[in-house]
């Protein structure tokens, strides 16, 4: 039987499948390379992120776009500073 913590990574990877195949990649890649290494506000931001369309997450991770929500911001930069948004920032 899984542990909470492990359904929580399951619930969560099926989350980060969007019909994006940019946005799979990166949310993916950041949940499980570096979701693990996060406080729990931080993790409570990612669950809250994967609620957003895809439009407004490709425009916040992809596009850089402003965000007017603090808490989405801090999870938006430490993504784009883990995954592929950091590289094409260099």
């Amino acid at each position: 039987m899984p542990t909470s913590e492990t359904a929580e990574i399951n619930r969560l990877r099926w989350q980060c499948r969007r019909g994006m195949l940019e946005l799979d990649l990166l949310l993916i890649a950041f949940l499980e390379n570096e979701y693990s290494s996060l406080d729990r506000e931080a993790r409570k931001g990612f669950a809250t992120l994967l609620e957003y369309p895809d439009q407004t997450l490709q425009s916040w991770l992809i596009s850089g776009s402003k965000i007017a929500d603090k808490q989405m911001v801090e999870i938006v930069q430490i993504i784009r500073q883990g995954g592929r948004g950091h590289e094409a920032e260099r």
